[in-house]
């Protein structure tokens, strides 16, 4: 069973898993990889935000996979990275209005935490955007993985 199978819960439908990482990380390692193909076998809809770094390597690697149960969030009215084919976009802007810096970017952030039923976060260990999700998790109390990379 893959790590991602272990943070299982009871339900008959494909969960949605939002991954988060580091703008630093711009090449999964070959446990994210693996991690993100555990999902893709599962139908999970996967969640993932619109910045470079992980973000965007993580849309790269599941257009190349060919996947497109996949929602890119972003806290302005179009994503500034969008990567797939056929992905759902999920503005925040009327969240986000009136906002600027961190905590604009922060609104598509809270809401996938919101949104997902566990996270996978690809962390270079020093992210203040990964460490705050990791800590909205434990807030929400919804599993979640942290591969170091």
């Amino acid at each position: 069973m893959s790590n991602l199978g272990k943070m299982k819960k009871c339900v008959n439908s494909p969960q949605k898993l939002f991954v988060s990482g580091s703008k630093s990380i711009s090449k999964l390692s070959e446990a994210a990889l693996g991690l993100l193909d555990d999902a893709i076998k599962k139908g999970m809809e996967i969640l993932v935000g619109d910045c470079y770094g992980v973000d965007t390597a993580v849309q790269k690697y599941l257009d190349q996979r060919n996947y497109a149960n996949v929602t890119v969030y972003c806290s302005g009215e179009k994503p500034r990275n969008y990567f797939l084919t056929g992905a759902r976009v999920r503005s925040c802007a009327d969240l986000s209005k009136g906002l600027s810096g961190r905590e604009f970017n922060y609104v598509k952030d809270v809401q996938m935490c919101e949104d997902c039923d566990r996270a996978l976060m690809i962390w270079d260990g020093e992210s203040e955007g990964t460490r705050e999700n990791i800590k909205r998790m434990l807030d929400l109390g919804k599993p979640f993985l942290v591969v170091e990379e």
